[in-house]
């Protein structure tokens, strides 16, 4: 079985000749293989490198992601004071505030 790189609008390619040469950080030793976009690879070096896919992976589109609508409750601390919660536990406000208050705060993140 073929390995081909699964990440969309890669090719992968293998360095021939002497010598090293960085790409995005990385350094390309001879012999190694590697996955590059075409234009991330320098005109200059282009004649030591060998494409090894024959076809680009399609870059699919990718949907931006719905804003879930989050709900807050009011949590007693102590004292009479309340925090603002939301479903995972996360206070939502920096020091602990009267009933009122937290409800207005609630009233608002939910706008």
């Amino acid at each position: 079985m073929k390995r081909t790189s699964n990440v969309p609008g890669m090719i992968r390619w293998i360095k021939k000749g002497g010598g090293t040469f960085t790409l995005n950080n990385r350094i390309i030793k001879q012999g190694q293989r590697f996955d590059a976009r075409l234009e991330d690879i320098p005109e200059a070096f282009r004649d030591v490198v060998v494409r090894l896919d024959r076809e680009v992976k399609e870059v699919l589109p990718v949907a931006p992601a719905q804003p879930s609508k989050v709900e807050y409750f009011v949590k007693h601390k102590a004292g009479g004071y309340y925090n603002v919660v939301d479903v995972d536990g996360k206070i939502q406000n920096e020091k602990a505030m009267k009933k009122d208050k937290a409800e207005d705060l609630i009233a608002a993140l939910q706008k």
